[in-house]
């Protein structure tokens, strides 16, 4: 049942635990809010109440408060999904809890929090800071599990150093990250879907380390001009540069499967796929800027391939090609086709 006791302090002052509501469970203490009219903003979790350990804070506790700072204490063993959502002037919080896991949602739309010290920090979880303000993020060797949507929306988010030993971008965790121009993607071994989907990539380096990366992984990012592709992996996966209205090029020549529409919608100006290479529905669609098509496989060249793409002028198609479906370029009716 929810407490209300006001202890005195001992030298007669304001009883900072009177500002909290509470239960108790087995002489232990869980925060689940704060009492109607409290005006502090700047709050510290003490280490007890009434003598007894306060060792967690429950789920929304302090959601869409008017805080600024928050302070944990050294008892504190676990923090509740939404714990500090919404807390739209939160600037400020000091994490010295024996809890090593951030959960769901906790500082999700705190669009004041612009830095967090994740020192100690094992667990991130979905859409933890979602929406919040942080500006510059660096994610030590003791983090171990990022979840989906970690830091997903944070607009204002430059910069991001990746030390941890998670070796995996879940997915959506740097989505809507539109200020995000570049990310070093040496310590990645796979790449989740949607997980730079819309943010602000200007150009993407992926190393020999990278296996595997899901779909739409870098879609929407129209600020992208420039993909290196030295990965082992040799998929690219359904929508990985769809909208990518900016990439103008890419090297073809290592890649074995294009995934349906992973390039609707960008700015490919030319496109020559190697022998071998298969490629499936809509991928190279609504290229209004390509003009140039070199087919050097020998696989049979679908009708939606190369939908409303308009401008194209020249095409090379291999005259090991046994089948081209009749309206296969249907949409460029000024191109000029050439066997070789």
């Amino acid at each position: 049942m929810d407490s209300f006791f006001v202890v005195k302090s001992q030298k007669g002052g304001k009883d900072l635990n009177s500002i909290f509501k509470y239960t108790e469970n087995n002489c232990e203490v869980i925060i689940t809010g704060l009492k109607k009219g409290v005006s502090d903003t700047s709050i510290v979790i003490p280490e007890t109440i009434n003598g007894k350990p306060v060792v967690a804070i429950g789920p929304k506790a302090f959601k869409s408060t008017s805080i600024t700072a928050i302070k944990i204490g050294k008892n504190i063993r676990k923090i509740e999904k939404n714990a500090f959502h919404k807390c739209e002037k939160l600037s400020s919080v000091t994490w010295n809890c024996k809890c090593n896991a951030i959960p769901a949602d906790c500082f999700s739309e705190c669009s004041n929090l612009t830095n967090f010290d994740f020192s100690n920090i094992k667990k991130i979880g979905r859409y933890a800071f979602w929406e919040s303000g942080l500006q510059e993020i660096c994610l030590p060797k003791s983090i171990e599990i990022l979840e989906e949507g970690t830091f997903s929306g944070c607009s204002e988010l430059q910069s991001v150093t990746w030390n941890c030993t998670c070796d995996v971008i879940p997915a959506s965790c740097f989505a809507f990250c539109s200020n995000l121009t570049n990310f070093d993607f040496s310590a990645i071994k796979k790449i989740g879907r949607y997980a730079f989907w819309r943010s602000g990539l200007q150009e993407v380096c992926l190393p020999k380390n990278i296996e595997c990366i899901s779909e739409r992984a870098f879609g929407g990012c129209n600020e992208l001009r420039s993909v290196i592709w030295n990965g082992t992996c040799d998929v690219i996966p359904a929508a990985c540069f769809a909208f990518c209205s900016n990439l103008t090029n890419f090297d073809f020549s290592n890649i074995k499967k294009i995934g349906q529409y992973s390039f609707w919608g960008s700015g490919l100006i030319s496109v020559t796929l190697s022998k071998g290479t298969a490629v499936y529905q809509s991928c190279f669609a609504f290229c209004e800027s390509l003009t140039k098509v070199e087919w050097l496989s020998a696989r049979s060249i679908k009708e939606d391939i190369f939908k409303e793409c308009k401008d194209i002028k020249e095409i090379y198609i291999s005259d090991k090609v046994k089948n081209i479906e009749a309206k296969a370029f249907v949409s460029s009716p000024n191109a000029e086709i050439n066997f070789v």
